[in-house]
């Protein structure tokens, strides 16, 4: 008879051990479920204010914004507070890509050797146009005007390239064209 209560105390305290696991997983659920309702509640009245599809409900890093934090004096939620002329620059230095230019460069060259003088020219000007302080195109546009006999271009060509690198390596030899086209 005693084995028989123990046995059934056993038995009745082991069905409480498993039910208090599955008890706190349904509590847990239970706010899971809670919680969930609570953001579709609040995704709810933001989304009837904007035509946008839902958000996904996911964590980020972005704090949430308060009235306090605007940004600026005069900055409203839908606009960015106001650039400063410092900034403005940074972000042109930011964008700034010399690979076009350089790409014209050559292809330019492409056109000069091949023989089609005016295509080569527009090529060297909008190099010199995407990138200000190139001195390149401004060397093989003096060659351009200078093979199409254009020989006040080729000069004023030329002393470009000498006022954008006044240290050249070939500043000499330029000089001497120069001097030699403003003659002719």
């Amino acid at each position: 008879m005693i084995r028989m209560m123990l046995t059934a105390a056993l038995f009745l305290i082991s069905a409480g051990a498993l039910r208090a696991p599955q008890q706190q997983d349904k509590e847990q659920n239970q706010q899971g479920q809670e919680s969930q309702q609570q953001n579709q509640r609040q995704s709810g009245q933001s989304q009837q204010d904007s035509d946008a599809p839902p958000a996904p409900q996911e964590s980020t890093s972005r704090k949430p914004r308060s009235d306090d934090d605007k940004g600026g004096k005069d900055a409203t939620p839908d606009e960015p507070p106001p650039i400063s002329s410092d900034a403005e620059k940074t972000k042109a230095n930011a964008t700034y890509n010399p690979l076009p230019a350089q790409q014209d460069v050559e292809v330019g060259m492409f056109y000069l050797h091949k023989g089609d003088i005016d295509a080569a020219i527009d090529r060297f000007l909008d190099a010199i146009q995407q990138r200000p302080n190139f001195a390149k195109p401004r060397l093989l546009l003096g060659k351009a005007y200078e093979k199409k006999h254009d020989n006040e271009s080729a000069v004023k060509y030329y002393k470009e390239y000498l006022k954008v690198l006044p240290g050249a390596p070939d500043a000499k030899e330029v000089q001497k064209k120069i001097e030699k086209l403003s003659k002719e």
